[in-house]
C-alpha cells in the first residue's frame, strides 16, 4: 500500500498525456498513474458526521412497583481497539410512591452515565436526552419493560457516520505530509504495477491511496476518472461534463 498526501493549498489535476495521468500537488513528488493500468478507483469526500441524538420522555400514572426498562445497545468498533465491538446496558427502574417523573429520569440519568458506553445523559423536566458523544458511536434504543406505558422513545437527530479522514487520524497512522489541523478526503485506486522485464514476474497490484485536503478541489481528477467509467464516488461531487469529456477525447486521441 503507498500513500500520498494531496496538501492545503495545492491544485489538485488530472492532466493526461500519452496515457499517462499526471496528478501534481502531492507532497514530495508528482504521481503518475497508467491509464490502462488503474483497474479502479473510489472517491469519498470527507465528512464529519452528525452525533444521534435521541430522548426518553417518563409520564403518565406513577404506580409503585411498577418497571420501567431499557436496553442501548452500541458498536464501538471503530473508537475500541480492544475490548467488545458492542456493548449493550440495561437500564432499570422500579417505581416507588415518592417517584415522580423527573426523579425517574434522574435516576435512568444515573444509571446510563455510570456505564461503559460512549453516550452522555441529562434530564429535564423529566425528559432524558442522550447523546453519541462520538459521530460513529451510533446506538439503538429499545424498551424492555414499560409496565405503566410510562416511557417513550423517540429518535431527535439519527447519526451520520464519518466519512474520509482527520488530519489527527492520518498523523497518527504516520502517513507523511499529513497536517494536523486539516480534514482530507481520498481517491483509492487499485492500481496494477506494469510487468518487468522478466516475463516470469507477473504484474503486481496495489493499493495507492490519495488523500486529499478539504480545502482542495478534486473535481478534475473526480471527472477523469468518472469519465473512464473506473469511479465509484461517494460524497458531494460536483460534475464538471464539458472537462470530462475533454479528457476522453484526448485519451481516445492517444488510442488512434
Amino acid at each position: 500500500m503507498k500513500n500520498y498526501i494531496v496538501q492545503t493549498g495545492a491544485t489538485l489535476t488530472g492532466a493526461l498525456a500519452d496515457g499517462v495521468l499526471n496528478i501534481a500537488g502531492t507532497y514530495g513528488s508528482p504521481v503518475s498513474l497508467l491509464w490502462s493500468n488503474i483497474k479502479k478507483a473510489e472517491y469519498v469526500a470527507y465528512g464529519a458526521g452528525t452525533a444521534q441524538v435521541s430522548t426518553v420522555t417518563i409520564s403518565g400514572t406513577l404506580t409503585p412497583g411498577n418497571v420501567v426498562s431499557l436496553q442501548i445497545s452500541q458498536d464501538l468498533s471503530k473508537a475500541n481497539t480492544v475490548g467488545p465491538r458492542e456493548k449493550v446496558a440495561i437500564i432499570t427502574h422500579v417505581i416507588n410512591a415518592a417517584d415522580t417523573v423527573t426523579s425517574i429520569a434522574e435516576s435512568i440519568v444515573a444509571q446510563v452515565n455510570n456505564q461503559p458506553l460512549e453516550v452522555v445523559a441529562t434530564n429535564s423536566a423529566g425528559v432524558v436526552t442522550l447523546t453519541a458523544t462520538l459521530p460513529y458511536a451510533k446506538f439503538s434504543l429499545a424498551e424492555v419493560k414499560d409496565d405503566g406505558a410510562n416511557s417513550a422513545l423517540a429518535t431527535g437527530t439519527a447519526g451520520v457516520m464519518p466519512t474520509g479522514f482527520t488530519g489527527a487520524e492520518l498523523v497518527a497512522m504516520e502517513i507523511a505530509g499529513a497536517s494536523a489541523s486539516a480534514n482530507y478526503s481520498v481517491f483509492k485506486f487499485i492500481y496494477a504495477f506494469p510487468k518487468s522485464d522478466d516475463k516470469i514476474v507477473n504484474e503486481t497490484t496495489e493499493v495507492l491511496n490519495l488523500y486529499v485536503a478539504s480545502t482542495v478541489s478534486a473535481t478534475d481528477l473526480l471527472n477523469s476518472l468518472k469519465a473512464l467509467d473506473i469511479a465509484d464516488v461517494t460524497g458531494n461531487a460536483t460534475a464538471d461534463i464539458n472537462a470530462a469529456l475533454a479528457q476522453v477525447r484526448e485519451y481516445l486521441a492517444k488510442l488512434s
